[in-house]
């Protein structure tokens, strides 16, 4: 008998024709991307929720037999593909038709890459920065909402999950959260402050194969518990972060450095290499939520560049024991595709593109940057599929409905060409109530 073959089971394969020709398969648990020819996504899709031989791919295909068992087997030696007798249980796939990309200028993905969702907006916290703060402490997303949403981000071929707060462990229905997502098809990452991480909770993050992201955004215990706003919180989210490596799980570490704590970086990258850290990324504070009443804390655009500079020494020095992120200080950098609307005269981001956040309500907004305002919510996972919202005429703002030449002041800026700031426009918009204007720390 020959051998058989099948997608394996941390695989998610996508076809996005009308995306620029993209053809993608991901390893959800390797966070590994390969791209394809269209020919080749027509291979693994003759194993996708079926077990069979290169000579049946070959035939359903029409693909020279050669080119079938070359391909595969270096899919085999990658991990995409896996040997398997029987057809393995995977999640019904969306087909979506093609007419429904028609109302839109700028391509987008036929489902969003990554997906932030907002569980709870509970928090035994009180961060000085918070944009999710919000006044009505107490709502969650029922784990029978948060199952029907899973069901559908698995079939439109999700890549990866953020589970954000509040504080995500706070949910009433955490552990039931956790081990419903043992068997999903999606990456899943958990935005924590690491206060209440015990054995219990890392243990569950453990068999879940969910991975943590843990605050900590400052090595002075005094600093760190000022800026988080509680007493305590420093050593009991590095008692968190030594149960993560104790039981060695990967992880992040997220930092947002104020003026006073900006000088310590070196020192905060240190502490998270020697908690176990496999990742240190650097957040600018926004001007949301009680920031907005914080803002003497803020850094100037200045003082980010300077640290950038450091960061990058820090990267050098560090190569091989941590990831010292850079890539979300400065900037929202947007997608490669992007760049090619601009030259057509649009402006874009990811928002809408490949991405989209929704809230502790089930409402829709495209970024988290904005969760929580009404003026940018696109639709409720409570009444509508969240297939159908993706596809929703509230995106047009995202895909297309923003020219250059719509730009107050951009347009005729001569650094515009060099910008990396324009195209975000929500960024625009939280600085100055306005998405069309130019971002405050312009100076042009």
């Amino acid at each position: 008998m020959p051998d058989l073959l099948s997608l394996s089971p941390n695989t998610i394969l996508r076809a996005e024709p009308q995306y620029y020709g993209v053809y993608a398969v991901f390893d959800w648990q390797r966070t590994k991307t390969a791209f394809l020819t269209e020919d080749e996504e027509h291979i693994l899709e003759q194993l996708y929720g079926r077990a069979a031989s290169i000579m049946e791919v070959s035939e359903a295909t029409g693909i020279n037999h050669g080119a079938c068992k070359d391909f595969l087997e270096k899919m085999l030696r990658e991990g995409y593909v896996q040997r398997l007798d029987s057809p393995p249980k995977v999640p019904q796939r969306y087909r979506v038709d093609p007419e429904r990309f028609l109302g839109f200028s700028v391509p987008f993905l036929s489902a969003p890459n990554s997906v932030d969702i907002f569980i709870t907006n509970r928090c035994n916290l009180k961060c000085l920065h918070c944009y999710s703060a919000r006044d009505e402490a107490g709502t969650d997303l029922p784990l029978r909402d948060l199952k029907r949403i899973f069901d559908e981000l698995e079939m439109m071929g999700v890549f990866e999950v953020r589970f954000n707060g509040g504080e995500p462990m706070l949910h009433p229905e955490i552990e039931e959260i956790l081990l419903d997502l043992k068997h999903r098809r999606f990456r899943r990452v958990v935005l924590t402050n690491g206060t209440l991480l015990d054995e219990g909770a890392v243990s569950l993050l453990k068999e879940s194969m969910t991975i943590p992201t843990v605050s900590l955004d400052d090595s002075l215990e005094d600093e760190h518990n000022r800026f988080r706003g509680k007493a305590g919180s420093f050593e009991a989210t590095l008692s968190g972060m030594r149960l993560l490596k104790d039981n060695g799980i990967e992880y992040g570490v997220n930092a947002c450095l104020n003026k006073r704590s900006l000088r310590r970086a070196r020192e905060l990258i240190d502490l998270a290499c020697r908690y176990g850290a496999s990742r240190i990324s650097f957040l600018s504070l926004k001007p949301g939520g009680r920031m907005r009443e914080n803002m003497d804390l803020a850094p100037s655009y200045r003082d980010y560049e300077r640290l950038m500079i450091r960061l990058l020494v820090e990267r050098q020095r560090l190569k091989g024991r941590i990831d010292v992120a850079v890539d979300t200080l400065l900037y929202c950098y947007t997608p490669e595709e992007t760049k090619q609307e601009a030259l057509r005269g649009y402006v874009c981001c990811q928002a809408g593109i490949d991405s989209l956040s929704i809230d502790c309500k089930g409402v829709v907004y495209p970024c988290n940057t904005v969760i929580y305002d009404p003026r940018w919510a696109i639709g409720s996972t409570k009444g509508e599929g969240l297939r159908d919202i993706w596809f929703s005429p509230k995106w047009a703002f995202f895909r297309g409905g923003v020219r250059m030449s719509d730009l107050k002041k951009c347009v005729a800026c001569k650094e515009l060409s060099r910008c990396l700031d324009y195209n975000c426009r929500l960024g625009a918009y939280v600085q100055t109530g306005d998405p069309l204007e130019a971002p405050l720390r312009c100076s042009k």
